[in-house]
């Protein structure tokens, strides 16, 4: 496999997990040798197509002051081209960091919703078919 097809599929495995990219980037590796001006055009076609894919949901949140300064360097360094794009990526980060803890508390998280479907059962069937017991008495 020749260096520009390796470096295409290094980017675009890193784009799907949500690496952003930008054109200088691109620009540098074409530069050198590295990554054709095709391949470049492919993945800034593929990187849109995934931030609209990726990115469709909205959360407002509050940050310190803190984090804003951290988001607004990652824009003047160019890693990122807008505070919502580096909040997404400060999450994802996040996110990629504790994987395991994140892929642990999916499947726990799994084992609560059938234990709750088993409850919400029960009380439906109890309501809709109350047992009858020798000694109890409905109330009238």
């Amino acid at each position: 496999m020749d260096i520009q097809k390796a470096t295409e599929e290094k980017l675009e495995r890193k784009m799907q997990m949500g690496v952003p990219i930008d054109e200088t980037i691109l620009e540098g590796l074409i530069e050198k040798k590295l990554l054709t001006e095709e391949a470049a055009q492919r993945l800034l076609a593929q990187k849109n197509d995934l931030n609209k894919e990726t990115r469709k949901n909205v959360v407002s949140v509050r940050i310190s002051d803190d984090v804003m300064s951290i988001i607004d360097d990652l824009i003047t360094s160019g890693h990122v081209n807008s505070r919502s794009e580096g909040a997404s990526y400060l999450i994802m980060l996040g996110v990629k960091s504790h994987y395991s803890f994140f892929n642990e508390l999916s499947k726990e998280v799994v084992v609560i919703e059938e234990q709750r479907k088993k409850i919400k059962y029960l009380i439906e069937s109890a309501l809709i078919f109350p047992e009858k017991s020798p000694n109890s008495r409905l109330i009238e």
